[in-house]
């Protein structure tokens, strides 16, 4: 019979089902360990299963609120309530949390997520920039903000060179991200530069060759 701690080498790999077997085993013989739990929701929900994902993490916020990993089951709550678009409780507790850790960047991050995707263009923003303040480099911030600043309808000057900066840096520091470069040609493109959106599209497809929005930006960009 496999080791308890044998879930964690599948986990590793990327083998989340087989993990969760695993699990299912340890849990059996350990149902009140909280570390079994916490890797039993991680495991859900990397297999998509994000109603259970957060069943198991309200049970351990309910029954161990001591645990470790406490402000990673939040974390991970949050996530998983964002996945399934369940914003105002997502909101609700990342607004909860930042009261204890100020300036968590993935918390401020998920904020800015929700604010993104209940149309509130300016907030999100404003979260980013707040994140950058403390934390110049946070890759995932620099790159909404350039992208969240290419939406809007009309840029200052200021604005427009904020946003370049932004997204420049952002692949400084990872210069193959799909993602990046998507963002990166999304402002080109804003910004009246075809051609050179079209580069940024084509690398960023040749890391991401079934992107949707990608594929459907090429075909829509008129060189």
């Amino acid at each position: 019979m496999a080791e308890d701690n044998d879930y964690l080498s599948y986990m590793n790999k990327g083998n989340y089902a087989m993990a969760l077997n695993l699990l299912d085993q340890a849990l059996l013989q350990n149902p009140e360990d909280p570390i079994l739990l916490y890797n039993f929701a991680l495991c859900c929900f990397q297999t998509k299963n994000f109603k259970k994902t957060i069943q198991v993490l309200d049970r351990i916020l309910s029954e161990y609120s001591g645990f470790i990993e406490i402000d990673n089951v939040y974390r991970l709550k949050v996530f998983a309530l964002v996945e399934l678009k369940e914003w105002e409780t997502a909101e609700s507790i990342i607004k909860e949390r930042l009261q204890i850790a100020v300036d968590d960047a993935k918390l401020l991050s998920f904020l800015a997520h929700v604010y993104e995707y209940t149309h509130r263009l300016e907030e999100a923003i404003s979260i980013h920039r707040r994140i950058l303040n403390a934390n110049p480099d946070y890759k995932n911030s620099l790159n909404s903000l350039g992208y969240l600043l290419a939406l809007k309808k009309k840029l200052t000057s200021d604005e427009r060179g904020e946003a370049i900066r932004s997204l420049k840096k952002a692949l400084e520091l990872d210069p193959n991200n799909p993602a990046y470069l998507d963002s990166f040609g999304y402002f080109l493109q804003t910004m009246g530069k075809p051609d050179e959106a079209w580069k940024a599209y084509r690398k960023a497809l040749q890391k991401n060759p079934n992107h949707p929005v990608l594929l459907e930006r090429l075909k829509n960009l008129k060189k």
